[in-house]
């Protein structure tokens, strides 16, 4: 006898929450490496005389953060969903930031991350005990 496996509403909303964290946990590695990699040269004195090699940890330990939160997510942890909140409402935020200089990449990015906010508070907050 085999038990079948029931289907949540919202799967699929929780799914593309964990994938879109991982994914901007990633480009933010990789920006973190990029920094870590051109410090100490010319694009270093750009950043108002700040020190890029500290942008790039800063960029580098929020990246294996947002991964880490994202495979969380796909495992069904309880403060995973919130910690993705967190998480995503911060990345539009950081996107606001770049509007001016990047509309239509800042503009999707904020829509991408607000459509996992409403995915995680609609579809995962239910299910938490609060």
């Amino acid at each position: 006898m085999t038990v079948k496996a029931e289907k949540r509403p919202g799967r699929g909303w929780n799914t593309y929450a964990a994938i879109l964290l991982i994914f901007a946990g990633a480009m933010q590695i990789f920006d973190g490496l990029w920094a870590l990699d051109r410090q100490d040269t010319a694009i270093d004195s750009l950043f108002w005389g700040d020190n890029l090699e500290a942008w790039g940890w800063v960029y580098l330990i929020v990246g294996i953060v947002l991964v880490v939160i994202g495979a969380f997510i796909f495992k069904r942890a309880p403060w995973a969903t919130l910690a993705g909140i967190a998480a995503a409402f911060l990345g539009a935020i950081v996107n606001l930031f770049w509007i001016f200089t990047y509309p239509l990449v800042s503009i999707l990015a904020i829509t991408l991350y607000l459509l996992a906010v409403y995915g995680l508070t609609t579809y995962s907050l239910e299910e938490l005990d609060y």
